[in-house]
């Protein structure tokens, strides 16, 4: 199998676009038979066993409606994907995706996928006329959801209250970016993605208690008393 032509190239890893080849012949397809890796996603672990030919049927399928990116390091292992889809022209807005092999290269591996986020983030507002970007994620993955606040990806709201009525399922959260706050950062630091060492020390800073906790704490507060007022006077 020929190696992939680097298609943006980063600090931490580079990205590349997936060729049919690629998808018969790659382990691309394992990764969503890995548990360890599939775990926060709701629906694949659901699924049959992925299989080479349903990862061709699903490169062929998507080619044309998702902008995909494998994500490899520098030395040419190649570790996951990354992508953009519902990808609308009207409002000039996609939807964020990752999928990656933390197995690979721990040490870097959750600012590798940070920096994949970057990387394909401002090709989107760049390159793609993109806008506004939106994510989602369990509540669960605190420190990633706060590491990609500093990419500009605000948190919106929680997804489901299943934590509220003692089902297993974690509440899931939404967040977004958008250009004018690409470009905020832009100008603060110069470059969306300056270098590691730096954003190390961004991490490093974060507020212990992010803003999506904060949040459910206020629904835990206030939103059953509220409703028990409510429904006292649906009699």
């Amino acid at each position: 199998m020929k190696k992939l032509k680097i298609f943006i190239k980063g600090e931490t890893i580079n990205l590349s676009k997936p060729t049919l080849e690629f998808a018969k012949k790659s382990n691309w397809y394992s990764w969503l038979n890995n548990k360890i890796i599939t775990k926060h996603l709701d629906d694949i672990p659901k699924r049959q066993k992925n299989t080479p030919a349903k990862q061709v049927k699903f490169f062929l399928s998507e080619r044309k409606k998702r902008f995909m990116l494998i994500i490899s390091t520098k030395s040419n292992i190649y570790k996951g994907i990354i992508s953009l889809s519902n990808i609308n022209r009207t409002n000039n807005s996609c939807e964020l995706a990752l999928i990656t092999d933390t197995s690979i290269e721990p040490h870097l591996a959750p600012y590798a996928a940070l920096e994949a986020v970057a990387k394909i983030t401002e090709y989107a507002f760049k390159n793609l006329g993109i806008k506004k970007i939106t994510g989602d994620g369990k509540v669960v993955l605190k420190l990633w959801r706060q590491r990609m606040e500093l990419l500009g990806y605000k948190f919106i709201t929680i997804t489901n209250d299943n934590y509220m009525y003692k089902k297993k399922l974690p509440p899931s959260y939404i967040s977004s970016c958008h250009y004018e706050d690409y470009e905020k950062i832009i100008k603060r630091r110069g470059h969306y993605w300056d270098n590691l060492k730096n954003m190390k020390r961004r991490i490093s800073k974060l507020p212990k208690e992010n803003f999506a906790d904060i949040y459910l704490k206020f629904l835990k507060n206030h939103k059953n008393k509220y409703y028990k007022k409510i429904f006292k006077i649906l009699k």
